[in-house]
């Protein structure tokens, strides 16, 4: 159960890190936040996904690079 905990720890780290890369790339005036900025500010806020979930939001903000 340790290493899924530190599993969950490192994607979590990971899409913090893509949340802001991606928020830098579209630039400070957007006034549409993407759907895949709004579901990592929810995790953030709220954390519910299992690792296959936090996986495919890390894809997810990774395809918006």
């Amino acid at each position: 159960m340790r290493s899924m905990e530190e599993t969950r720890d490192q994607l979590r780290t990971e899409i913090e890190e893509l949340m802001e890369r991606v928020m830098e790339s579209i630039g400070g005036g957007t006034l549409m936040i993407p759907d895949e900025i709004q579901r990592g500010m929810n995790e953030t806020s709220n954390p519910s996904l299992d690792v296959a979930g936090l996986r495919g939001l890390r894809d997810d903000l990774k395809a918006l690079l």
